[in-house]
């Protein structure tokens, strides 16, 4: 099995076990995923442990998981339709609805536009990290391996209550592992293992067969190069002058920004506008209380913002064009 295919089978799993019953084990599925449905009825892999989900018990989402899984997807996104039109905007039932919508899509873009949205207007939604997950499954569909990790770290350092978060580390780990960035992947690997709960059993167990490939393997480094990374790119920022020029390139009161990240606490958000400041990206925190976002620029156009966000994730960067907040 590739390692697109194996990241996909993985990926899709977590996703599995939520709502699911014995008639829907393979029901929630977005279509552009489809192509990795049969490795995961083929390799047997077992779903962990039920989240605990608000909708778990809601009998419209699982109605529309199993519409889906029958091939009458119309119908399934009419019932989600219904759900998300009678739900105030902006409420946890919203962006339940907003999700499984993204999840019985009849398009992959149409899933990728409704995880987005909740990844950028809804980051502290219970949501966002599992519309992450998703969106790291479609971006390995269509072969973008970078992106997918992008997506997954953002889980790990985003979501620290997120039961997608040991797993997500554990395929940053091995991702890595596989690249031959051993200490690093080394590294990873081991706050995939302690970030795992007792009772995932499989994903403790794959970790511990990947750690074989750890033996002798010096992390010390890695460590040491984490923790020097603002010095170091304070040190080497570039003058204003050589920022990069669709980052720069921004209009006092444009109506478009780039956000980068989210966070729940003001000073991991500093931390991150700092990092960005010193490769010389006119990054802000916007916001008095959480989610703290992280954004770069202003824009007149949307095409300018675009400009922007594509340059940013050439450079591995997490970059999406929303509305720029008020000055």
């Amino acid at each position: 099995m590739t390692i697109r295919c194996a990241l996909g089978v993985m990926l899709l799993v977590p996703v599995l076990a939520w709502g699911q019953s014995s008639d829907t084990a393979h029901a929630d599925t977005v279509p552009v995923a489809a192509v990795h449905a049969d490795s995961v009825r083929s390799d047997s892999v077992r779903p962990p442990r039920a989240r605990a989900d608000s909708t778990v018990g809601d009998t419209i989402f699982r109605t529309a998981q199993r519409l889906a899984a029958e091939g009458r997807g119309d119908s399934a996104r009419a019932l989600v339709a219904q759900k998300l039109d009678s739900a105030p905007p902006g409420s946890a039932a919203y962006v339940d609805a907003l999700y499984w919508r993204a999840v019985v899509a009849a398009t992959a873009a149409d899933a990728e536009r409704d995880l987005r949205t909740i990844i950028v207007t809804y980051p502290a939604s219970a949501r966002s990290a599992d519309a992450l997950m998703r969106l790291a499954q479609l971006e390995l569909a269509r072969g973008d391996r970078d992106q997918a990790v992008a997506h997954l770290q953002r889980i790990v350092v985003e979501h620290p209550d997120s039961p997608n978060r040991p797993r997500a580390a554990f395929w940053v780990a091995r991702t890595l592992l596989d690249e031959g960035n051993l200490p690093t992947g080394c590294a990873r690997l081991a706050d995939a293992s302690r970030l795992t709960p007792a009772g995932e059993v499989e994903l403790a167990n794959q970790i511990s067969y990947l750690q074989q490939r750890c033996q002798g393997v010096d992390t010390s480094a890695t460590a040491a190069a984490t923790a020097q990374a603002p010095s170091r790119a304070a040190s080497s920022a570039p003058t204003a002058a050589a920022a990069p020029k669709a980052a720069g390139a921004t209009a006092a009161h444009g109506r478009y920004t780039v956000q980068v990240a989210a966070f729940s606490t003001l000073a991991s958000a500093n931390g991150l506008r700092d990092a960005l400041v010193a490769r010389g990206y006119p990054a802000r925190v916007v916001g008095t209380a959480k989610p703290f976002r992280v954004r770069v620029g202003r824009y007149a156009t949307r095409a300018e913002a675009d400009a922007a966000a594509r340059a940013m994730r050439e450079k591995k960067l997490t970059a999406y064009v929303t509305s720029a907040e008020t000055p």
